[in-house]
């Protein structure tokens, strides 16, 4: 029985709705009638191929097209390639595109759904905690360019998100705890008293207790879906979203695989925490830190990504920069986020 199944209706097009829980994969077949889907192109994984295959016969007349695993998925060369598989396949405008998999699938797949024949209805079905907590929720679907991440994309909320639990079990525990990060990062800049539930469960989750990852990935989805739904296209409240992302996404590429996203994120809240100076306490710093800690997540800054001049050629490309200004949200207390500007030399401190 799915704990969560709720609907969120967006200005700009229909609802999308969102079915979380254990056991929802036999689900998913009665969830696309309702939804009224036509064909349907499952796209995942290259390592999730059999996953992959028992899914589609569950769903009884679904093609499977697999593309990389990680960050390879979102490369611009591999969308191309992608776009050609579905034209080979003879996905017309009534094509449904299923993303099965972790958040570079469902990043790549809500991308091609809303640039494939100028638009296709969109299924996440989230298969990791980074995934479900954040990269499948809220319509952003970005896309890698020349090795620089989410540099092209596109805001295209999901029209259905289906997240099995069960589906989390298999995880290696590195993947295990990217999402609650993820969930970390929300709570800290929104909401201290989710911020104080995240502390008690960070040791259940740590430990990989099934009814605490679900009690997480409910406040994961409502906070989120909150933000979104008063500012889908991030004029405003939405940026608070991006806490740890400045310094973390410019880690995270001049890392070039070697770091996952999850942890360039624990580095980059800290990170950022530090450029900040005073406007982050050394209290919520420590508080910060230990919750980071506590669910295993990587807190100091890694000294062989420690090339200055690089990182800030980077962060000053990210898509929030303007007119070489580097805007970031930290937080000036535990659940408020503070709108501050990110220098090379607060960059240089900070690592």
């Amino acid at each position: 029985m799915a704990r969560m199944d709720r609907s969120f209706e967006f200005a700009r097009r229909a609802v999308s709705r969102i079915v979380v829980g254990t056991g929802v994969e036999a689900r998913l077949p009665d969830l696309l009638r309702e939804l009224g889907t036509g064909p349907i192109v499952l796209v995942h994984d290259r390592t999730m191929a059999a996953a992959a295959d028992r899914l589609a016969a569950r769903l009884g007349d679904a093609s499977c097209l697999a593309i990389p695993p990680g960050e390879a998925a979102k490369d611009l060369d591999q969308i191309a390639a992608a776009t050609r598989a579905l034209r080979h396949l003879g996905a017309d405008r009534g094509v449904t595109l299923l993303a099965f998999g972790g958040g570079s699938v469902t990043d790549a797949v809500g991308f091609l759904a809303s640039v494939w024949l100028r638009g296709v209805r969109f299924v996440a079905c989230p298969t990791t905690t980074l995934a479900i907590c954040d990269a499948a929720l809220g319509g952003k679907n970005g896309v890698d360019l020349d090795g620089r991440k989410n540099e092209l994309g596109t805001i295209r909320q999901p029209d259905l998100v289906v997240g099995d639990t069960d589906w989390l079990r298999t995880l290696p525990d590195a993947l295990w705890r990217e999402g609650f990060v993820e969930v970390v990062k929300m709570a800290a800049v929104l909401d201290a008293a989710h911020f104080a539930e995240l502390e008690r469960l960070a040791p259940a989750l740590r430990a990989r207790d099934a009814a605490a990852a679900q009690r997480a990935i409910d406040l994961a989805i409502a906070m989120k879906m909150a933000v979104v739904l008063a500012d889908e296209t991030e004029q405003d409240r939405r940026r608070w979203l991006n806490f740890g992302h400045t310094i973390g996404h410019a880690l995270e590429s001049l890392a070039n695989g070697a770091l996952r996203h999850g942890e360039c994120v624990a580095i980059g809240m800290l990170a950022e925490c530090r450029a900040a100076g005073a406007a982050v306490p050394a209290a919520v710093q420590a508080q910060l830190t230990r919750v980071l800690q506590a669910l295993d997540a990587p807190t100091a800054w890694p000294r062989q990504f420690g090339d200055v001049g690089r990182l800030w050629a980077l962060a000053v490309q990210d898509k929030k920069a303007h007119a070489g200004v580097v805007p970031m949200v930290v937080p000036g207390a535990i659940g408020t986020g503070i709108l501050c500007e990110l220098t090379r030399d607060r960059l240089a401190a900070a690592v």
